[in-house]
C-alpha cells in the first residue's frame, strides 16, 4: 500500500519524511548525528531487507535531510539565544538600518537589521540579527534608514505562566532577539537613505495601497482591507476581530489561498490583454505572484498559495501531469528548506493543514455522503454552492481544529455556517479591493467602488455580531493534551466511518476506543491533588489554588497600569488554560493597586463569589471601583478576624491570624495591616503574608508554633522592612516563595532578606528568574511540578 501511495504521489510521501526529520532537528538538535543516522540505517537496509529498498532509502535520504537543515539552524537559534542571554538588561550601543516600521501609542518601533552591537561584556557583527528599537514621535525615522543609539538591552519574555504565549521564542525564530528602549536624553541618530531599494519600494506601494483605500472608504473599510490584502491585521476594528474569533472566521483577515486566487485571475486577464505567448505568461504569472508574497510580507500561508499555484501553472509547461499531493508536498519542501522552523509558525500549520484536509475529506464526502446531503448530486446551482461551501469548511475545520483548540484554547462550534455567509462575502470584499486599487487613477468609479465596499463590510460585520451572539457559539476548552487529540482523532473517524458503506464495523471500533479514551483517563486521574500556581505578575502578587473538588481560591491578581493589566495579561490567560469558569473564593490581601489592580479585569469576565478583604475603608480609585463592582455583582464581601478558621474544601481550610478591625485602621502603613493566613491542606501548609512589614512580623510571632509552614509566600517582594529572623525562626518554611518583578524600580527583592533565607537553609523560588512557580500536593506529600 504504502509502495502504490509513492508510485501516485512521490514528492507526498517523500515531504513526510522530510517533515517528520524537520521536527526531529528541531527538538533534537544535532547536525552530525542526522548523517551518521542516514548511514547506519541505509546499511540496516541494504542487508535486512529486499523489499522496498528503493523508497525507504529516498524517505530516509529525505528524513535525514530534514533533520540535518533544522538541526543547523536551531543550533544557529540556541547561539543567539544565548548571547541575548548574555547581554540581558545591559547597556547597549547599536547600528543597523530600518527593516519596517510600526506605530505605537507613544511613537514607533522599528524593526533594525544590526551591522554591529556593543555590549558591557561582548560584541557582535553580523548582519542576519535584528532587534526592535523604540523611539518617539519627536523622532522621524522610515524604512531604510541607517540608525544607531544606545539603551538598555531586554530580551523577550519567554513561557512565564501556564498557558502564557512564548513571545522569547516565536522572535527568535525571525532572527529577533530582543528590544531596545533609547535612551531618553539621547534619542537614536538618524541617517535618512536616499538609495532606491527593495524594501522601500515595498513599503511605499503599501503605503499607497493604504491611503487609496482611507482616501475612498472608512476607517472600518479601510482597515479590513489593508488586513485583506496586505496582511496588516493591526488595521482592523477590535469589536470586528472579536467577533470574527468568536464566529471562528478569523482566517478570513489572513492572506491566504483566496487571495492569492483573486491575483492569479487579475494577473491572467492581464497576460491575456497583453497577448504574452504561452509559456512565458505563466512566468510572468508566478514573478507577479512571487512580487505579491514579498508584498503581503512572506507570509507562510502565501507563500503555500503561490508556491502551489505556480507548480499547478508550470507543470504543462515542462509536459509533467500536476498532482494535488505532489503539488502540496513540492511547496512544504521548498518552505522548509528555506526556512526549517515555518514548520512552528502558525500560519504554515494552517494553511497546510487546511488545503489537505479540504482536498482530502471533501471527495471523501463526495463519494460517501447520501444524496439528499451531497452538493455532487444537486442540480439546483443555489444549493449546490452553499452545501459545498459548507462541506468545503467542515473538511478544513476537520484539519485546523486540533491546531487552534491547542493554541487559542477554544473551539468555535458554529464557524462551519458562518463560512457560508461569511466567505462569499469576503471574496466580493477582496474583489472590490483590488477594484478600488486598479481603478484609482479614475474620476468617480472609486468613490463608487468605495462606498460598495463599505457597505459590504457592514453587512459582513453584523452577521459575524449576529452569530457571535449565539449562545455557545465558542467554547473555552482547558490546555489541550496528547489524549485529548487521539480522542478527536478517533471521533472524527467514527463519523468518517459511519458515513462509509462498508466501513461501518470499523466505526464501532472508533466508537469503542473513542469511550474508553474518555472514561479511563478520568477514572485513573488523581482526585486527591490540590495545585498551587504562584502566579508571575510582574512586580507585584497573585496566586491561583485549585483544590479537589474544583473549587478555586484566587489571592491577589498583579497590577494594573496604563500600559500593563495583569488581570488581563496573566490571570485570565491562567484561568483559560485550566477551564476554570468560576472563582469561589478572592483575597485582597490589603488594597495597594500592585495586588488588586488586575482583579477589575476579572470581575468583569469570571464569576467570583465570594471576596475576602481587610478592615480597611482605603481611598484610592482602584479599590473603591472594585467596591462597586462587588455591590453590582452581588458578591459577598467578607473581612476575616484573628483566630478565625474558614473551610474551602474537605481536609482544606485557612487559620486567619490577622489584621483585626482595631489594628487594621489604627495602621498608618497599609502593608502592616494585610491579611496573613495558614492554608492547611491535610498535613501540608502554606503561609500568605500580604505585604507584612516587621511590625506585623513582630505581632504575628505571638501565634508561634502554628505559624510553622511547608512554603511561605515571603512578605513585600523580598523586601529589607519584612521577613524577620525570628519570624523566620517560627514558620521554618522548606520553600521561600518571591513575587517579584524583573529589574523593578524598588530594587526587590533586598540582598539581606535574601542572604538570610539561604542562611535558614530555605530554597528560594524568584518568579522574576523562574516565571510562574507550581506546586502540587496530595495533602500527604508536596512538590514542585515543572510545567514548562
Amino acid at each position: 500500500m504504502f509502495n502504490h501511495l509513492y508510485q501516485k504521489a512521490p514528492l507526498g510521501i517523500i515531504a513526510i519524511g522530510f517533515t517528520i526529520g524537520t521536527l526531529v532537528g528541531i527538538v533534537y538538535s544535532f547536525p552530525w548525528i542526522s548523517i551518521f543516522f542516514l548511514f547506519f540505517l541505509s546499511l540496516c537496509i541494504i542487508f535486512i531487507s529486499k523489499k522496498n529498498v528503493d523508497l525507504l532509502f529516498i524517505i530516509l535520504i529525505a528524513f535525514s535531510l530534514g533533520w540535518h537543515l533544522s538541526s543547523v539552524k536551531q543550533s544557529k537559534l540556541n547561539l543567539m539565544d544565548q548571547f541575548a542571554d548574555s547581554i540581558h538588561l545591559q547597556k547597549i550601543d547599536y547600528a543597523g538600518y530600518v527593516h519596517s516600521l510600526k506605530d505605537t501609542e507613544k511613537g514607533w518601533r522599528a524593526n533594525v537589521l544590526l551591522t554591529h552591537l556593543k555590549s558591557e561584556t561582548s560584541e557582535l557583527n553580523r548582519n542576519d540579527i535584528s532587534i526592535f528599537v523604540y523611539g518617539k514621535k519627536s523622532t522621524k525615522v522610515t524604512i531604510g534608514d541607517s540608525i544607531s543609539g544606545s539603551g538598555t538591552f531586554k530580551q523577550f519574555r519567554g513561557k512565564r505562566n501556564p498557558g502564557d504565549f512564548n513571545f522569547r521564542s516565536f522572535f527568535m525564530r525571525k532572527h529577533i532577539i530582543g528590544k531596545v528602549f533609547s535612551d531618553k536624553k539621547f534619542p537614536p541618530s538618524i541617517m535618512p537613505n536616499n538609495s532606491t531599494t527593495l524594501s522601500s519600494i515595498l513599503e511605499r506601494i503599501r503605503h499607497s495601497i493604504k491611503t487609496i483605500f482611507n482616501t475612498y472608504t472608512d476607517s472600518e473599510t479601510g482597515g479590513m482591507l489593508t488586513a485583506l490584502i496586505l496582511g496588516e491585521k493591526s488595521y482592523v476594528d477590535e469589536d470586528l476581530r472579536e467577533s470574527f474569533a468568536k464566529t471562528g472566521v478569523i482566517h478570513v483577515l489572513a492572506v491566504s489561498g483566496l487571495h492569492v486566487g483573486y491575483v492569479l485571475l487579475v494577473l491572467s486577464l492581464l497576460t491575456s490583454i497583453l497577448r504574452i505567448p504561452w509559456g512565458w505568461d505563466r512566468v510572468v504569472i508566478i514573478l507577479g505572484l512571487f512580487f505579491f508574497c514579498l508584498l503581503t510580507g512572506m507570509k507562510p500561508s502565501v507563500i503555500r498559495a503561490s508556491l502551489m499555484a505556480g507548480l499547478f501553472l508550470i507543470s504543462p509547461v515542462v509536459n509533467r501531469s500536476s498532482n494535488n499531493w505532489n503539488i502540496i508536498g513540492t511547496s512544504a519542501i521548498i518552505l522548509l528548506i528555506y526556512n526549517p522552523h515555518s514548520l512552528l509558525d502558525l500560519g504554515f500549520l494552517l494553511s497546510f493543514s487546511a488545503v489537505i484536509s479540504i482536498i482530502y475529506f471533501y471527495q471523501y464526502f463526495e463519494l460517501h455522503l447520501p444524496d439528499a446531503i451531497n452538493p455532487s448530486k444537486k442540480e439546483n446551482q443555489i444549493i449546490k454552492f452553499a452545501l459545498g461551501l459548507f462541506l468545503v469548511s467542515i473538511a478544513a475545520q476537520m484539519g485546523t481544529l486540533p491546531i487552534t483548540a491547542y493554541t487559542f484554547g477554544q473551539a468555535p462550534l458554529i464557524s462551519s455556517i458562518a463560512n457560508v455567509f461569511i466567505v462569499p462575502l469576503i471574496g466580493l470584499l477582496v474583489a472590490l479591493g483590488f477594484a478600488i486599487i486598479g481603478f484609482a487613477w479614475l474620476p468617480f468609479f472609486p468613490d463608487w467602488l468605495g462606498e460598495s465596499a463599505w457597505a459590504l463590510q457592514w453587512i459582513i460585520k453584523k452577521i459575524a455580531q449576529i452569530f457571535a451572539s449565539f449562545p455557545l457559539a465558542t467554547i473555552q476548552l482547558s490546555s489541550i493534551g496528547f489524549i485529548d487529540i487521539l480522542l478527536y482523532i478517533f471521533i472524527t473517524s467514527t463519523f468518517l466511518f459511519m458515513i462509509h458503506t462498508t466501513h461501518k464495523k470499523l466505526a464501532i471500533w472508533a466508537l469503542f476506543i473513542s469511550l474508553n479514551l474518555l472514561v479511563w483517563p478520568q477514572a485513573l486521574k488523581q482526585t486527591n491533588i490540590t495545585d498551587i500556581v504562584f502566579l508571575d505578575v510582574g512586580q507585584g502578587d497573585g496566586a491561583l489554588i485549585r483544590f479537589p473538588d474544583g473549587k478555586t481560591m484566587l489571592i491577589d491578581a498583579g497590577y494594573r497600569s496604563r500600559r500593563e493589566d495583569m488581570g488581563e495579561r496573566v490571570v485570565l490567560p491562567v484561568l483559560n488554560h485550566f477551564g476554570i469558569e468560576k472563582i469561589n473564593w478572592l483575597v485582597m490581601s490589603h488594597p495597594h493597586s500592585d495586588h488588586i489592580g488586575g482583579i477589575e479585569s476579572i470581575l468583569k469576565t469570571v464569576k467570583v463569589d465570594t471576596v475576602l478583604d481587610t478592615y480597611i475603608d482605603y481611598h484610592s480609585w482602584t479599590y473603591q471601583q472594585l467596591i462597586k463592582l462587588f455591590k453590582e455583582k452581588n458578591i459577598t464581601r467578607l473581612t476575616p478576624s484573628p483566630g478565625e478558621i474558614k473551610t474551602f474544601s474537605p481536609g482544606i481550610y485557612a487559620l486567619f491570624y490577622s489584621p483585626d478591625s482595631i489594628y487594621a485602621n489604627a495602621q498608618s502603613n497599609v502593608n502592616n495591616a494585610s491579611i496573613v493566613f495558614n492554608l492547611m491542606i491535610g498535613e501540608k501548609s502554606l503561609l500568605f503574608t500580604g505585604d507584612l512589614e516587621m511590625e506585623g512580623d513582630h505581632i504575628l510571632s505571638q501565634f508561634g508554633s502554628y505559624l510553622k509552614s511547608d512554603i511561605l509566600k515571603v512578605a513585600h517582594h523580598g523586601s529589607i522592612t519584612s521577613s524577620t529572623p525570628q519570624f523566620l525562626k517560627e514558620v521554618q518554611p522548606k520553600y521561600a516563595i518571591v513575587s517579584v518583578g524583573e529589574g523593578n524600580k524598588f530594587r526587590h527583592p533586598s540582598a539581606t532578606v535574601m542572604d538570610r533565607l539561604t542562611d535558614f537553609n530555605i530554597q528560594i523560588k524568584r518568579t522574576d528568574l523562574l516565571g510562574a512557580v507550581w506546586f502540587k500536593t496530595n495533602g500527604i506529600d508536596m512538590w514542585e511540578y515543572k510545567w514548562k
